[in-house]
């Protein structure tokens, strides 16, 4: 587990793990649906759209043997091809009983000059629902994937930006404006992984 944080959820601050992705995840985005009353169809669609074609990507990936599937094994191929690219998937998972619901992921990809892009970035329709009472999913995934950024090394972070998720990157940033584009760089990486380090268990991530 790369972190443990708390998260706003409609029953109080709950505790989400995040962690490299697997095959059972890749198996459970696929079963995302949208729930009756979703206030805004349009950002459950597209969570929905955006794990279908991260998990089309992670597939691909695995069978040429360019996934890691752990923090790892993604250190050990960089230092055996420093010049390799791999596919990795960062999941958020919230405790429910003795199971546990993949609220959150991120399909991302380490590059040859060893940036991290981004790809894919979405809440489960349940908890991207602004009146559903969720919040901080996608940010507990942005401070893990700054604190695997400084375990390889990674000075730069991008990605594309749709429209609904600018904002939420906007604030990210400190208010810097995004319109399609977002990076993070070495120094905004440093603060979130510092941030993620400080943070305590009772201290919710609200922002989603």
């Amino acid at each position: 587990m790369i972190a443990a944080l708390n998260i706003l959820t409609p029953a109080g601050d709950k505790q989400v793990g995040i962690s490299f992705g697997n095959a059972r995840d890749e198996a459970a985005m696929r079963s995302w649906r949208v729930g009756r009353g979703h206030s805004r169809p349009d950002l459950a669609a597209d969570a929905i759209e955006f794990a279908k074609l991260a998990g089309k990507r992670w597939r691909y990936y695995l069978k040429r043997h360019e996934a890691a599937a752990s923090l790892e094994e993604l250190a050990s191929r960089i230092e055996k091809q420093p010049k390799t690219e791999v596919g990795f998937m960062l999941v958020a998972r919230l405790p429910l009983g003795r199971k546990s619901s993949l609220v959150g992921i991120a399909w991302c990809r380490r590059t040859w000059c060893n940036h991290i892009v981004l790809d894919f970035l979405a809440a489960h329709p349940m908890a991207n629902d602004p009146a559903g009472g969720y919040k901080g999913v996608g940010a507990a995934l942005i401070l893990s994937l700054a604190a695997v950024a400084r375990e390889i090394a990674c000075p730069l972070v991008w990605g594309e930006a749709t429209e609904s998720s600018s904002v939420f990157y906007q604030k990210l940033l400190g208010g810097k404006t995004v319109k399609d584009y977002f990076f993070f760089d070495e120094a905004i990486l440093s603060a979130q992984a510092a941030q993620l380090d400080s943070r305590s268990l009772d201290q919710p991530l609200r922002r989603s």
